[in-house]
């Protein structure tokens, strides 16, 4: 499922009533605007709004957005990938322990994909 960019917060602060001054209060931002842009998907939220609005409305940022989770597991993957590639050959112990790390995070994220709970 490709959740470009899709943010649910608009429906779950219209759920609360509140509005986006008020949300933006809460979060500690000056401008409505700025929600209004995180609510239509124009604007990557700050990580304090995130962790803000998971606090305010008791949901994971994957519930609330799912679209930037996905970016950031494919991202996180992309370089994971990368620096698997570029260790490769060498056979030093540092290498093997970084190598051995990151074959456990490719099965995390590969595993998560569609359900992180951050």
């Amino acid at each position: 499922m490709h959740h470009r960019h899709t943010s649910y917060l608009r429906p779950h602060r219209r759920r609360w009533g509140l509005t986006q001054q008020e949300l933006a209060f809460l979060i500690g931002i000056k401008s409505r605007t700025a929600i209004s842009r995180i609510e239509g998907s124009k604007r990557r939220p700050s990580l304090n709004a995130v962790f803000i609005c998971m606090l305010v409305f008791d949901m994971t940022a994957l519930e609330l957005f799912p679209g930037l989770m996905s970016e950031l597991h494919a991202a996180v993957l992309a370089r994971v990938s990368e620096l698997y590639e570029e260790l490769q050959g060498d056979p030093s112990r540092a290498a093997r322990l970084k190598l051995d790390f990151l074959e456990q995070l490719l099965e995390r994220v590969e595993a998560n994909r569609l359900g992180p709970t951050v």
